[in-house]
């Protein structure tokens, strides 16, 4: 097993270029305002919200949100908080709480949201503050990429040690099974998302010099400056045009509903 270190520091690091540096789906969140477009008004709190890019689609697709964004990283609460001031929204609030142990008022809350960071904590954990918050028949969507789905990404097929330094994601059997031992929680759909994607060698490389997942900070720096060549070789092997690389991303969101 990977030994994970103190993503506090990763993450306070790339917080000012993290929204630049990622890529952000709509894809999901259009499905995330069909399941809720019956409220006239949203309560909800996106846990793990990073630098708000998320935060911004809620607040432009849900009616009358009202938002609480949680992190356990003070640097990526300033930067969603500046990010969604600027933007022009102010019904919201940040609290700073580990994703597995936050606090929120009881049966208060619409949905709870998690995008692309349930592997951060113990979803047991998560399952159990999230339950608390949320009202009779609320939802909790969890979009995030199961294990295999990871190692058929353009990291997972071609980066030198990827797939086995990044062993943080869950499989289905996994998740199914938390989900059956919380007793307050249905697995109401399993929505699966694939998307092409396309980038220069140069773009790839980039993305990994500025950790673009926080599975390259699992690397030594002297291991991450040896796998980069490797992966550059193995790119140049499989396709004939290094400005035109083409791939597909894998993601799951998962749909949870509260017992009424």
């Amino acid at each position: 097993m990977t030994i994970v270190p103190d993503m506090r520091a990763h993450f306070s690091q790339v917080a000012p270029d993290y929204r630049q540096a990622r890529t952000t789906d709509s894809e999901p969140i259009a499905f995330i305002s069909e399941n809720l477009q019956h409220l006239p008004e949203v309560s909800a709190a996106d846990v793990g919200c990073g630098a708000g890019r998320y935060d911004l689609l809620l607040f432009q697709h849900l009616n009358n949100l009202k938002l609480t964004c949680i992190d356990i990283n003070e640097s990526m609460l300033a930067q969603a908080s500046e990010y969604l001031t600027d933007k022009g929204f102010s019904n919201f609030k940040t609290l700073e709480a580990k994703g597995d142990s936050f606090s929120l008022a009881p049966r208060s809350l619409d949905c709870v949201l998690t995008f692309n960071a349930i592997h951060h904590f113990d979803f047991a954990g998560f399952l159990e503050s999230a339950a608390k918050a949320l009202k009779e028949s609320g939802q909790i969507f969890i979009y995030t990429r199961l294990r295999s789905q990871n190692a058929r990404n353009i990291w997972g097929e071609y980066f030198p040690g990827f797939t086995e330094k990044e062993d943080r994601l869950y499989e289905m059997d996994r998740i199914e099974s938390w989900i059956a031992s919380s007793q307050q929680l249905t697995l109401k759909t399993v929505k699966r998302f694939e998307y092409e994607r396309t980038a220069s060698l140069e773009q790839l490389l980039k993305k990994v010099k500025v950790r673009h997942y926080s599975t390259f900070s699992l690397y030594e720096k002297g291991e991450l400056a040896e796998a980069l060549p490797i992966f550059e070789e193995r790119l140049g092997e499989k396709f004939s045009d290094l400005n035109q690389i083409k791939w597909f991303d894998e993601n799951i969101l998962l749909v949870l509903q509260a017992e009424s």
